[in-house]
């Protein structure tokens, strides 16, 4: 039983009962025209190629038409937007490979935060959705009720900033169109109120006469060149050059979650 698509493609009813030679019957079993449910619905449907050639999409194991019809559809949706999601794929299975993706290119510090925003704020808020399905409804409720139940201002515009980049990542491998996400404005950053030579002057002095120690020439370092924190502690001898008077910054030392040192190159300045 066979019946045209209203667009392209056509719907047919198939099994997977075999004739005595051991082949399929596929749309063929006598059994599909007797008016029972055997079998399940499927489509079919030829796609253009570079070379010319025809390209067929079959499709089957739907229990109904409508079902069958429904992934036809989506199937030349695909080929006319050009993007490639299943409506199946969630956001949790989505972020979970961005983050494995991810993982290979960022430095083990912005990972572990890109980490703590996905399994903590966005699994558990959009997981169960629909890559396909998110619409900006659903990003700026989310964050209007993160803010109404008291979180930082803050909190929220950078979780929000994880889940705009992945985005944006599905848009640019064509899985979505758009990117959804409405992005907070980014939040004021508060004055910094930098000491005077002799407000750092007395800073020092004071390190010195309690301290006596290597922090204490740390933070000379830190206040004489404008390096951080990091930086000063990443420093290498083989990158002091003191005849010259020149430091040369490539290493920043930093923490991955509070239990973790991770030294990388940041380049040299």
């Amino acid at each position: 039983m066979t019946s045209p698509s209203p667009e392209r493609g056509r719907l047919y009813r198939r099994c997977g009962c075999r004739r005595p030679d051991g082949r399929q019957y596929g749309a063929s079993c006598p059994q599909l025209n007797d008016g029972s449910r055997h079998g399940s619905w499927a489509f079919a449907v030829d796609l253009p190629s570079a070379d010319g050639k025809r390209r067929p999409l079959c499709r089957s194991g739907f229990a109904t038409r409508k079902a069958a019809e429904t992934a036809l559809e989506r199937a030349l949706e695909s080929e006319r937007t050009g993007l490639e999601c299943s409506h199946d794929v969630t956001l949790a299975a989505f972020l979970a490979e961005w983050l494995r993706i991810k993982e290979k290119t960022l430095k083990p510090t912005t990972f572990a935060r890109y980490r703590d925003h996905v399994h903590a704020d966005l699994i558990p808020s959009f997981g169960q959705l629909a890559l396909t399905d998110l619409r900006a409804r659903h990003t700026t409720a989310w964050s209007e009720a993160e803010l109404a139940r008291g979180r930082g201002y803050t909190a929220v515009y950078r979780s929000g900033a994880t889940f705009s980049s992945a985005l944006g990542h599905a848009v640019r491998t064509r899985l979505i169109p758009a990117n959804p996400y409405v992005l907070l404005p980014r939040p004021v950053a508060p004055e910094r109120i930098c000491w005077n030579p002799t407000q750092a002057a007395a800073f020092l002095r004071h390190n010195h006469a309690h301290y006596r120690d290597q922090i204490a020439d740390l933070f000379e370092l830190l206040l004489g060149t404008g390096m951080r924190r990091g930086e000063g502690l990443g420093l290498h001898w083989t990158d002091v050059h003191l005849a010259e008077r020149m430091l040369l910054v490539r290493w920043s030392l930093t923490a991955v979650n509070n239990n973790r040192l991770y030294l990388g190159h940041c380049g040299c300045r």
